[in-house]
């Protein structure tokens, strides 16, 4: 697949001058850790910065784009 622009996958936690995020979702699970875990299965990552402390994890999609897994 060919484009007429370079993708630059954006930068979390936000950076000044680097590529921002374009949309970020929030998920609920029941089961925290087991949807966290099926993320990752299915190709996200965990990212190094966290800040929901037990109420939600943050990630990244194959893509970088963030995205978080939310307590419910």
């Amino acid at each position: 697949m060919e484009s007429d622009f370079d993708y630059i996958p954006p930068v979390w936690p936000e950076e000044p001058g680097k590529q921002q995020k374009q949309m970020h979702f929030n998920f609920q699970a029941d089961d925290l850790p087991a949807a966290v875990d099926e993320a990752i299965r299915l190709g996200a990552t965990k990212t190094a910065a966290q800040y929901g402390g037990a109420q939600f994890v943050t990630l990244l999609d194959p893509e970088g784009h963030p995205f978080c897994l939310c307590r419910k």
